[in-house]
């Protein structure tokens, strides 16, 4: 199977089809005190080979550090320390009788975090299928430079 993904502001997957906002992100500004909180969604396509319909199969996406540690979120200290950030889910595609053999089938998946993590840095969501990693996606939490504000002003 083969994935098509990318990183956004926003997204939902509905009547087979993905709705994505703010798509293209590469980083994330952050305040300079942990937790350093992002907010973005991550919008992919499956891919389904005809032969792989009718069967269960896994997406699995993780939270890395770039050089590849599973990331702990952020808690308040004396809390207990949670698991590392990942999201699982089963999907199933059909065979309808009108696809043509050989053709293949699609299955969108929207996922949508609210992180507050420890450190700035470089970072990658790891999407595996079935156990087999098929894509990263990196994105770079950084504080803004001097002079740089988070918040957009408004034209007069």
């Amino acid at each position: 199977m083969e994935v098509d993904a990318m990183l956004c502001d926003y997204c939902q997957a509905a009547e087979n089809k993905l709705f994505v906002n703010g798509a293209g992100v590469s980083r994330s500004w952050v305040g300079p005190e942990p937790p350093h909180m992002i907010k973005l969604g991550l919008a992919a396509l499956i891919r389904v080979l005809y032969t792989a319909t009718n069967q269960a199969h896994t997406i699995t996406i993780t939270l890395v550090t770039e050089d590849g540690k599973p990331v702990i979120p952020h808690v308040p200290e004396g809390m207990p320390e949670p698991a590392p950030i990942g999201v699982s889910a089963s999907f199933n595609v059909g065979r309808p009788a009108i696809l043509v053999p050989g053709e293949e089938q699609t299955y969108p998946l929207a996922a949508n975090f609210e992180l507050g993590l420890r450190e700035v840095g470089g970072y990658k969501f790891v999407i595996a299928i079935d156990g087999s990693e098929v894509k990263d996606l990196p994105v770079r939490v950084a504080v803004p430079p001097p002079g740089m504000s988070l918040v957009q002003s408004r034209a007069s």
